[in-house]
């Protein structure tokens, strides 16, 4: 006999705005902090190949990406666990889950295609990796159904 129940779609908000932020405030850390030194030196030695537009773009798409990871990992969590249990080990299963499918597998193309040093990639590939992670937990933690 299975118990068939609808995703509250107030809590998925809740949860995915919290994981969002978490995920944006992480990332903002990382890049702008511990990986700011290579950034800037690979920007500057990739020269007139760059095209980045004005600032408040990127800051707007940068928030956006936040929130969509932060909404699909939640939205995925909530969809997982009544098969798999509300918990920790279950949101930390779906933030692992949206980081390789949506970070993981993006720089390995990446560095394929010669776009992204190796160094810079493996500090964004960790740096997601805990800020993903600690997104979709506490996403997750907000996610009651």
């Amino acid at each position: 006999m299975s118990v068939k129940s609808g995703i509250r779609v107030s809590r998925l908000l809740l949860g995915g705005f919290a994981a969002g932020l978490v995920l944006f405030f992480i990332t903002g850390v990382v890049n702008g902090a511990v990986l700011s030194a290579d950034l800037q030196a690979w920007s500057q030695g990739m020269g007139s190949l760059l095209h980045p537009p004005a600032m408040p773009v990127p800051m707007l798409l940068w928030t956006l990406m936040s929130f969509i990871y932060g909404l699909s990992g939640v939205w995925l969590y909530a969809g997982i666990r009544p098969r798999f249990g509300a918990g920790p080990k279950t949101a930390l299963a779906s933030g692992l889950l949206i980081w390789t499918v949506g970070k993981l597998a993006t720089a390995l193309d990446l560095f394929a295609l010669g776009i992204m040093p190796g160094k810079i990639l493996g500090g964004e590939l960790l740096g997601s990796l805990v800020a993903t992670l600690a997104a979709i937990f506490v996403g997750a933690w907000l996610y009651k159904e």
